[in-house]
């Protein structure tokens, strides 16, 4: 199964939500902090939840089917009826959030700059924007689960337990973790 890769690109881009990363101190004030060249560019796949939403549903259905064949299951039918409602609802609300995680993975980007990694997505009219610039980097790391593992996806996470960012479900994950860790050591010896 081949995954797609993620999109290389050279262009500069000029952003609106660059307002929430502050360029790194260079002692000169006059500097072109606006303008960072683009690295790569990744989304998430939506594969992994959609496999966890199917489960959910098939879950949710042979559970709530199994207690309206069997009414004297919990001793009452009533009972019963009760408790395969409980579990449709629950299958219900696990599927609505599945299906919400669904839509926000297809409007989220992951933008790996020569200065930044940064999360962004928009919805409802709104636009969310979370970066870690490469100088604030504490720490990063790559995971993979069985079912990513099994897909080819994975997920970076940098400076956990500090304002984290999560690249969730990136296809070609070890591609763009050692692009990060790139530009982080590009960004580390030029600080030097």
């Amino acid at each position: 199964m081949s995954s797609p890769e993620p999109e290389i690109n050279e262009e500069v881009s000029n952003s609106d939500t660059d307002e929430d990363v502050p360029a790194p101190p260079t002692g000169n004030s006059t500097s072109d902090s606006a303008t960072e060249t683009t690295v790569l560019t990744a989304k998430p796949t939506i594969k992994p939840t959609l496999i966890r939403l199917a489960v959910v549903l098939l879950a949710t259905v042979a559970i709530a089917v199994y207690f309206r064949t069997n009414l004297e299951l919990l001793g009452s039918p009533e009972l019963t009826a009760v408790a395969s409602l409980i579990v449709l609802l629950a299958g219900a609300l696990l599927s609505i959030r599945y299906l919400v995680r669904i839509l926000v993975r297809k409007k989220t980007a992951y933008i790996i700059t020569e200065a930044s990694v940064k999360r962004e997505y928009q919805l409802f009219f709104r636009t969310r924007s979370k970066a870690v610039r490469f100088d604030k980097l504490r720490s990063h790391q790559l995971q993979q689960n069985r079912i990513q593992s099994v897909l080819g996806f994975g997920t970076i996470s940098l400076n956990k337990g500090l304002g984290e960012i999560r690249l969730a479900d990136v296809a070609d994950p070890q591609s763009v973790y050692a692009e990060v860790q790139s530009c982080a050591r590009g960004v580390e010896s030029g600080a030097e």
